[in-house]
């Protein structure tokens, strides 16, 4: 019995390195650049369901997401999925081809929707922590559904 504690002590120690936070994988030399932590300007409070002025939620209580963009889906695919608001890998797939493009990876919105935040307009965000599971979930599926059109406009220019 005691023999095997070794192994198992050495056997957790590469279970925890291999699951290292994107900052501290991104402190690493030679790490992929889309793991780099990007610095914004705060802006205006994102809104909540509380705040949320009229016509910004939908008929089913979930913000609209035709006036986002590339960056912020490709964002907020990341939090979709990391969050276990989704469990389709096309939403990790999706996000990863948003996310190659550098134009996105130095775009503030792509932290924003990373941090759970939906550009709903040119200067504001609706913060998906105040949405119930529920609706987060239908959120990330909408947003997923504009991908493919926001990778086709990508592919166009």
């Amino acid at each position: 019995m005691v023999g095997f504690r070794p192994v198992c002590l050495a056997l957790g120690l590469c279970a925890i390195a291999g699951i290292l936070p994107p900052a501290m994988a991104a402190e690493r030399e030679g790490a992929h650049p889309a793991l780099r932590i990007l610095k914004v300007k705060p802006g205006p409070a994102p809104m909540t369901v509380a705040t949320a002025t009229p016509g910004i939620l939908d008929y089913d209580g979930i913000p609209t997401v035709e006036n986002t963009n590339a960056a912020n889906v490709g964002g907020l695919m990341y939090y979709c999925y990391h969050h276990h608001l989704v469990t389709d890998t096309t939403v990790r797939a999706l996000g990863r081809k948003l996310a190659e493009w550098p134009a996105i990876q130095n775009d503030p919105d792509y932290a924003w929707g990373g941090a759970g935040q939906l550009k709903i307009g040119p200067h504001q965000m609706f913060d998906l922590k105040s949405l119930n599971h529920d609706q987060q979930a239908a959120t990330c599926s909408r947003s997923a559904l504009r991908g493919p059109d926001l990778l086709k406009e990508k592919k166009d220019r």
